[in-house]
């Protein structure tokens, strides 16, 4: 941490030869002062570390523009590719990141977050806001190495003289030494320059900027007009390879010479040139004072030179530094769309800023890459205007082909219809492969949103025809598409070949949020076919990963929300305790997902406190939205279920006889079916007409397979609670069989049951009832402990605890935990 000038990364970069560190580097340039010019940058320097990073980088910036909160998407996201790796990571030139706050905030982040198996060293010229007080205080860091330890000493300025082969007796070296406080890059230009002392002496009267500038002056005037053309010429570039030197006049003779005389153009790690920073910044200095035409000219014909390397981000950032709108305008139409899926956005954003009002409202490229912007930072009403004004402007069929595309994407993405936008073109035999096969399959889509499903089957198998010839990106997304389509359609088998190839090519091409989508298909899939909470879980997982890698918070909140639903039926506080925190009660969430998922388990837990009414509250209506029978069925025996629980008997058989209209539409046996017939007699338990029961138990039991292993155990559950009723059985039946559900992780059920007030009540049940966390706090109860006691004793939070003292109480019925107390030490429950 020192000022410019005083060798951070020639330290560095001795430090990393002379002890062999095996590291990554990454070099900040100035160009990189934004948060996501900092985070391409970053990731690709860690390629070497975590390739997937920088292959994910073009499609997480495109989506972590319209996040409520970047600074934690980029986090979560960076902390998904670095969470497997263990090596060291350099970062120099920090500063520059450093003026957008967000960018420290990430860095200080990522350090905290992987310290245990990354070593980070940062080269900056300030403390730029990083906790370093608190890394030390923690033992996290060392001491920083700071400007008194990177001066020259006497005997190292010594040495640097003999090196730039100073004529200069020691006495004269110790006295530039004095009057430049040490400071190494102006120790190195006067001992180069053959300065003596006394000429120094008044320039040091001055700031350290006018010190350095006076040396660099010393330098430049000592140079030929042929050398000084070349430094101001290729002062533009961060860097340039030899390629650009030679096209600019730089002969290896003419660079050879520089490299000696001036000392502060250096080869960088990717075997191209770069200037030191100080010396930059004077040679762009001189380069304006020679006069705005000259300036303009630089940068111009530096443009040109990257445009016609193909470096197109390059180019146009220069030709924006100069105005150069005719360069812009060129790279906007030929490239403007593949920057934006690059990741170059801050580019694309400086370089339309500089064109002309009329030009940006009348040019329709200018126009499609603007709105594509602007649906990325999700303002999608001034997107869509855009879109439409491009459409109407493209005078070429090819580009208003691919915004016709564009938008309707941004369509599918807010669940709005674009069928009437893509079938002309998607039925148009002259449309160019390349340009109709990406519009079959997001037609597809399209249909399965209408409920077209027929066009929907028909129109991807036409995609898929003509997809071979196309590169893996199209084909993992077509492959998605083709997956989710056939899942709409029914046809399973084929639904997961497709997304387990769309899986495996994503993967590949580092597209996780293909992957992503493409679990969800699985996932749904595998959801209607097993009975295992563990292996649909496991999947999730998958899930979760490549949301988390793709920056997709669309499919990680779809991926929670199924979690949530599956912990819920297990009765997982733990796990539902760490959802509740992750998922934010459904931020963002698709409303599918929210019907399908979040509202029956927000339902369900409300069931357990026994609240039913709010869980009635929670799902009444809400089946209309729901597509298949079997899902309406399902839902209409939970709403039956929570109302008769609630007391509420009329909506409680209208509930009812919605479910048997929905049964009866269902075809052949099934998981829901069963479920829902097993709700159903739990419904009229509840209600006290155990004859009601038994038959939709005995409909439920007919259709159960070995395979339904925890559907068996619920009506295993339902039975022995009829029995009970009828006084078949003893409630320790009941209360056995509410321990199977458990061990069969059901435990959701089981607290659901527990808490329905059964005609007779839940006394006669007794302690067998109390899940073993409630068992547990009932035993500490007893004991004397508080609510703080009890959580620091169990590792639950305090609310945890109190919500297992109300079940308690609720199941002992008991007015309080002293009655609860006194009841379990009466009946010497607890030994």
């Amino acid at each position: 941490m020192a000022p410019a000038g005083f060798g951070k990364t020639v330290a560095l970069r001795d430090f990393i030869e002379t002890t062999r560190l095996d590291a990554v580097r990454y070099d900040v340039n100035r160009e990189d002062r934004t948060l996501l010019a900092f985070v391409r940058g970053l990731s690709a320097a860690l390629e070497p570390l975590a390739p997937s990073a920088k292959a994910a980088f073009p499609a997480m910036q495109q989506r972590v523009m319209a996040a409520a909160d970047p600074l934690h998407e980029l986090g979560d996201w960076f902390a998904e590719h670095l969470k497997r790796v263990v090596g060291t990571i350099v970062v120099d030139d920090f500063h520059y990141a450093a003026t957008d706050p967000a960018a420290v905030a990430l860095l200080t982040r990522l350090i905290d977050e992987s310290g245990d198996r990354i070593r980070w060293i940062v080269a900056t010229r300030s403390d730029a806001g990083l906790p370093i007080a608190s890394w030390l205080g923690y033992g996290r860091m060392d001491v920083p190495i700071g400007e008194d330890d990177l001066r020259f000493s006497a005997e190292e300025a010594l040495v640097a003289a003999d090196d730039a082969q100073a004529t200069l007796d020691a006495s004269e070296v110790e006295q530039l030494r004095e009057l430049t406080s040490g400071w190494p890059v102006a120790l190195a230009i006067a001992l180069r320059t053959r300065l003596h002392a006394a000429d120094l002496r008044s320039a040091t009267r001055g700031t350290r900027e006018m010190v350095y500038r006076y040396l660099a002056e010393q330098v430049f005037a000592g140079l030929t007009y042929a050398q000084q053309r070349f430094l101001l010429d290729t002062c533009v570039f961060s860097g340039f390879d030899p390629a650009i030197a030679e096209a600019l006049g730089g002969t290896p003779e003419l660079l050879a010479d520089l490299r000696r005389s001036v000392a502060f153009l250096t080869m960088n790690s990717a075997a191209g040139y770069r200037y030191h920073d100080l010396f930059r910044d004077f040679l762009e200095s001189e380069l304006r004072r020679c006069g705005a035409a000259q300036w303009y000219d630089a940068h111009a014909a530096g443009g040109a030179l990257l445009e016609n390397a193909g470096d197109a981000a390059g180019a146009l950032s220069l030709y924006a530094k100069a105005g150069a709108n005719d360069g812009i305008l060129r790279l906007v139409e030929s490239a403007g769309f593949q920057l934006f899926e690059r990741g170059r956005t801050e580019v694309l954003e400086a370089a339309l800023d500089r064109l002309s009002e009329s030009v940006r409202r009348e040019n329709a490229s200018v126009l499609g890459v603007r709105a594509v912007l602007e649906a990325g930072r999700g303002h999608f009403e001034v997107a869509e205007r855009g879109f439409v004004a491009a459409i109407e402007r493209a005078a070429e069929p090819a580009l208003r082909i691919a915004l016709v595309h564009r938008y309707a994407i941004e369509l599918v993405r807010h669940d709005r219809d674009c069928v009437a936008l893509l079938e002309p073109y998607a039925n148009d035999e002259n449309v160019p492969p390349a340009l109709r096969v990406p519009i079959l399959g997001t037609l597809a889509t399209a249909y399965v949103r209408a409920r077209r499903i027929g066009d929907a089957v028909t129109t991807v198998e036409r995609a898929l025809s003509r997809s071979e010839t196309f590169s893996d990106d199209v084909r993992a997304r077509l492959y998605q598409q083709a997956g989710y389509v056939h899942q709409s359609a029914g046809s399973r088998e084929r639904a997961r070949t497709y997304a387990e190839r769309a899986v495996e090519l994503a993967l590949a091409r580092g597209l996780f949020e293909v992957a992503a989508r493409a679990y969800t298909v699985l996932y749904v899939l595998l959801h209607d076919e097993t009975d295992d909470p563990i292996a649909l879980l496991a999947i999730l997982d998958r899930l979760d990963e490549c949301a988390r890698k793709g920056a997709s918070r669309q499919v990680r909140v779809f991926g929670l929300l199924a979690a949530y639903d599956i912990e819920v039926e297990r009765g997982d506080d733990v796990a539902l305790e760490r959802l509740d925190r992750a998922l934010d009660e459904g931020r963002g969430a698709p409303p599918t997902a929210r019907g399908d998922a979040l509202l029956p388990a927000q339902a369900l837990r409300a069931a357990w406190e026994g609240n039913f009414r709010r869980a009635y509250d929670l799902l009444a209506g809400s089946g209309d939205q729901l597509g298949s029978a079997e899902r309406r069925a399902l839902r209409a025996a939970e709403i039956a279920l929570y109302a008769f629980a609630a007391g509420l008997s009329g909506e409680g058989e209208a509930a009812k006889s919605e479910a048997l209209a929905a049964l009866e539409r269902c075809e052949g046996a099934s998981r829901r079916g069963a479920r829902s017939q097993l709700l159903l007699a739990l419904a009229e338990l509840a209600r006290g007409r155990a004859g009601a029961a038994h038959r939709h138990l005995s409909e439920a039991e007919r259709t159960l397979t070995p395979a339904m292993r925890r559907l068996k155990a619920l009506a295993n559950a339902v039975r022995a609670l009829y029995r009970v009723e009828l006084d078949q059985a003893e409630p320790a039946t009941a209360a056995a069989a509410l321990e199977r559900l458990r061990a069969e992780h059901v435990g959701g059920l089981a607290r659901l049951i527990a808490a329905i007030p059964f005609g007779r009540g839940e006394q006669q049940f007794g302690p067998g009832l109390l899940t073993p966390a409630e068992r547990e706090i009932l035993q500490h109860l007893v004991t004397g402990a508080s609510t703080k006691d009890i959580a620091a004793r169990t590792a639950r939070s305090p609310q945890t605890v109190d919500t297992h003292i109300r079940s308690i109480c609720r199941k002992l019925n008991c007015s309080g935990r002293r009655e609860a107390v006194a009841v379990a030490i009466g009946e010497r429950w607890l030994g």
